[in-house]
């Protein structure tokens, strides 16, 4: 059960990071370039939390 429960956070993380990479994108076309700069940042730190999550299933 704990590992269901990895898995699928670590596949909500890796959503959630994914979305908030793209969001950075959209704000770097509209030019604010501060927001897109928090939101990328945001984007690699949850990205790196789910690849801690997802490394004991998927392997190194």
């Amino acid at each position: 059960m704990a590992r269901v429960v990895r898995d699928g956070s670590g596949l909500l993380f890796t959503v959630a990071a994914l979305a908030a990479l793209g969001w950075g994108v959209v704000e770097l076309r509209d030019h604010d370039y501060l927001s897109a700069a928090l939101l990328l940042l945001t984007g690699v730190a949850v990205l790196r939390a789910a690849v801690e999550l997802l490394r004991p299933t998927v392997g190194e």
